[in-house]
This record gives structure tokens, C-alpha cells and sequence, in this order.
């Protein structure tokens, strides 16, 4: 038995009298009956049907270096299929709109807040004044509004997103649909124009058979939510049809809670161009990609010359530290997106700059330390059962910290990161264990905490 499966067990053990009803009904919602909550198959999804775009927020302003608009964050209805509908939160109503600016532009968003409980709206990767940041000490209430103004200056340009960040409340709005994607684009753009751009974003929802969002689980709690449908802008296993020999731009972005994306097209070598804070300063091949929760990839692939051919996009099985019984999606490779190639005249490769961009190295470290980092199970020294309801910083994350150090990328990563102070994204690797656990509460009350013998995972240094 693994140490952590060990350290799991031991805690539901001593947690089961207080706590048997959240347990049973987390453990048994991923392992059997769903907690006697019939969910949603991804086989009652439809699929197979062409990518579509990111729905666009409209910009209302008739300045073109101002991009002024509204987001209404509210209950909406999207149907799945002909006879079936999912009950969401969405941001005017859209599943997955994007924001598209450019360098030197000012923005200008007003959040209008048609929710019952109170949310913000968090700009993830964005250098931004912390009072326009969506953070969790600036709720916006029901029925309230909180205007966000930023100026993107030069060399911000690049792919971000924006989804809640309330206190408590993170998990449970993103769970339900509340995320949507922020581009910003270079005021001199060094990618060739002939390179076909698309921008995925990859969610997860968990369903229950009417189309209502399930409940968080006690293992969600402990190891990140990962729900049953896996999406591409808001689609099931869509198709994009190019002509062979195109060179595509795909930029992605994670926005699931807790799933990490092992990425690969099959038969093709993929280019990393771009990270979470823009370009990398020379483009470097891979085999695959690591993109975990939150992270943004700029990725370049040119499609095979063989006509008439399909290509799977999937993520690939990978070991993130599951604690319990893993799921079967776990050990299974899970299909994002088909590409395929038609009749048409084979498109020639591009030739790509040999310095994409140029990025200010850091200055060395004067000061070094030493820190020990330890994992403890709250609770298992000690007989106050109190102490289970202590989840340390990581029943928070107030403060972003489960947005991710990004920095592990190499030089560009460290230069070109989140963008933010180290102090406003935590270790986003971990997402499912800070999304997750922030909305405790909002779930189960203060009954939350006591479902959830968390590991006291130590965050990030700053």
C-alpha cells in the first residue's frame, strides 16, 4: 500500500463517526453508485461535431484602444444534445467567451453579479492593480456590480483567462461553468500569418442525469475534482478539418480543477512557442506536454502531407498522486480533438524566426536558505477532533494560491511566467487541491472541513 493511500485510509478511519455520511457519499460517488446520485455519461453527450470558436464578448466602446464591455455572471441553460439541457453558471450566458485585446489597450469590465452568493471575476496571468484583480477580499454581492480597469502595456501580450475567485466559493462556480479566455495580442506579431490559429480551452463538468451540476465528493476534496465530461470549448471530442501540410497554432489552456493534460498528436511532433506569460525566446520541439491545471500553451504542430487522414489530440494517462482508488479515466487515454486532413494541395512548412522574443534574465540570487517542506494529515497526533477542520492555508487559497508556480519551465518559465507576484499564485500544479479545497464551505457548511482530512501540502516560498 502506497504511504498516502495509507495516510487516506487512516484518516477516513478516525473520521467516519463525525463524518460518515460525507464520506460514504464522496467515496461512493466515484467508486459506484454515485453517493445514490445518477450521473451523467459522456456517451449521452453528442460528439463528432466540427471545433467551433470561442464565443466573443462584445466590446461596446467606438474607441479602437478600448475594449469596454459588461460580464454577467448568472444561471444559464445549454443544451446538450436535442432533448437535454445542463443547468450552469456562465458568463453572459456563453460557455467559454473570450476577451480579446491588444498591447497598449485599456480595459474596462464591468461584473454584474446575478448569482446567489457573492464572486468576483479573477484575471489569471495578468500583471493587474490587486483592487481590479477579482481577488477574494473584493466579493461583488447578489445583485451587486465592481468595475475592472487595467492598461495592458508592452510585453503583456499573450494567452490568459478569467474565472471567480471568491473566498470558499472557487471550487463550486468553476465546477459550474464560470471560466472564459483572455487574449492579448502582440502589437507586432512575429508569427507568420499563414499559420492557421485556433485556442482551445479544456474543461471538465460532472453532471448528474438531469443536467444539474453534482455536488463536491470528499475525494474531491482531497485530491482535485476531475468531472466524468471532458470538453474542448464546451465540445465533446469535436473534428477540424485542414488541408495536409497546414501549420497550426494551438493555444490551449487548462482550465479543469484538478486534471492534469499529458498532451499528444498522434504521429507528429509539436513546437512550444509560448507559455502562460507569452513567447519563449526560441521555439522548442517536444514529444508531449505537460499542461496542468491553469496552465496556457502556445503550441505549433504542421499536419502530415498525407491526404484524407485523421489525427488524434489526446491526453495520456499520468500519475499525479491519487490518493484512494483511482478512477478508470485515470489509466485511460482520453481523446480531445480529431484533426483531419482533405483533398486539397499540400500546404508548405513555415519558417518561423530564429528569436521569437527576447526575455530579461533574472538576477542572481543574493541570499540562499534552505526550506524543509513536510506533508501532515491534520488530526493524526493528536485526539482534538477540532483539528480536523484545519486545513491550514490549503483550505483557502485566499490569496491565489492555487494558481500555480508556473516558473518550472526553464528560463522563459522563470521570466515569463504567471506575470503576478510569486505571492499571487501558489502552486497551481496542485489546482485540484486548491480549487477544490477553497469551497469547502460552500458546499457542505462547516461540515466541509471534517469531510476532508486534507494533506497540509506547504505552498510556495515567496
Amino acid at each position: 500500500m502506497k504511504r498516502r493511500d495509507f495516510l487516506l485510509y487512516s484518516a477516513l478511519g478516525g473520521l467516519a463517526l463525525s463524518t460518515s455520511g460525507l464520506i460514504s457519499y464522496g467515496m461512493a460517488s466515484r467508486h459506484g453508485d454515485h453517493g445514490k446520485r445518477s450521473l451523467l455519461s459522456p456517451s449521452a453527450l453528442p460528439d463528432g461535431q466540427p471545433l467551433q470558436s470561442l464565443p466573443r464578448i462584445t466590446n461596446l466602446s467606438d474607441r479602437s484602444d478600448l475594449f469596454r464591455s459588461a460580464l454577467t455572471a448568472a444561471p444559464s441553460e445549454v443544451a446538450l444534445g436535442e432533448d437535454r439541457q445542463a443547468h450552469l453558471w456562465l458568463y453572459n450566458h456563453k460557455v467559454a467567451p473570450l476577451i480579446e485585446v491588444r498591447e497598449g489597450d485599456d480595459f474596462d469590465i464591468t461584473l454584474i453579479n446575478e448569482l446567489e452568493q457573492d464572486t468576483t471575476v479573477h484575471w489569471h496571468g495578468v500583471r493587474i492593480a490587486h483592487q481590479h484583480d477579482g481577488t477574494p477580499w473584493d466579493a461583488v454581492a447578489p445583485g451587486a456590480s465592481h468595475q475592472y480597469r487595467h492598461r495592458f502595456a508592452e510585453g503583456s501580450a499573450g494567452l490568459h483567462w478569467f474565472h471567480p475567485h471568491p473566498h470558499e466559493g472557487t471550487a463550486r462556480q468553476v465546477a459550474h461553468g464560470l471560466a472564459g479566455a483572455l487574449l492579448v495580442r502582440p502589437a507586432k506579431e512575429v508569427i507568420p500569418p499563414e499559420v492557421e490559429e485556433h485556442l482551445l480551452l479544456v474543461s471538465d463538468l460532472r453532471l448528474t442525469a438531469d443536467g444539474r451540476v453534482a455536488p463536491h465528493t470528499a475525494v474531491d476534496w482531497m485530491n482535485g475534482r476531475e468531472g466524468e465530461l471532458l470538453l474542448v470549448n464546451g465540445q465533446q471530442q469535436p473534428y477540424l478539418d485542414v488541408a495536409p501540410g497546414t501549420t497550426l497554432r494551438l493555444r490551449l489552456i487548462n482550465a479543469c480543477a484538478g486534471r492534469y493534460l499529458r498532451l499528444r498528436l498522434e504521429g507528429h511532433e509539436l513546437t512550444l512557442i509560448g507559455t502562460d506569460g507569452g513567447l519563449i525566446e526560441q521555439p522548442q520541439p517536444l514529444d508531449e506536454l505537460l499542461l496542468t491545471p491553469g496552465e496556457r500553451a502556445d503550441l505549433l504542430v504542421r499536419i502530415s502531407d498525407q491526404p484524407d487522414s485523421g489525427f488524434q489530440l489526446a491526453s495520456h494517462p499520468y500519475d499525479r498522486g491519487w490518493m484512494g482508488p483511482e478512477p478508470a479515466h485515470l489509466s485511460e487515454v482520453s481523446p480531445l480533438l480529431n484533426i483531419r486532413t482533405g483533398n486539397a494541395d499540400v500546404k508548405p512548412a513555415v519558417t518561423l524566426p530564429d528569436r521569437l522574443t527576447m526575455i530579461d534574465r533574472l538576477e542572481e540570487p543574493s541570499v540562499r536558505r534552505q526550506v524543509e517542506l513536510t506533508e501532515v494529515m491534520p488530526g493524526m497526533d493528536h485526539g482534538d477532533d477540532s483539528s480536523m477542520m484545519d486545513h491550514g492555508d490549503h483550505g483557502d487559497h485566499g490569496d491565489h494560491g492555487d494558481h500555480g508556480d508556473h516558473g518550472d519551465h526553464g528560463d522563459h518559465g522563470a521570466a515569463h511566467g504567471v506575470q503576478h507576484d510569486a505571492g499571487d499564485h501558489g502552486d497551481h500544479g496542485d489546482h485540484g487541491g486548491g480549487h477544490a479545497a477553497q469551497d469547502a464551505h460552500a458546499d457542505h457548511g462547516g461540515a466541509g472541513h471534517e469531510a476532508c482530512p486534507a494533506m497540509n501540502h506547504p505552498r510556495w516560498i515567496s
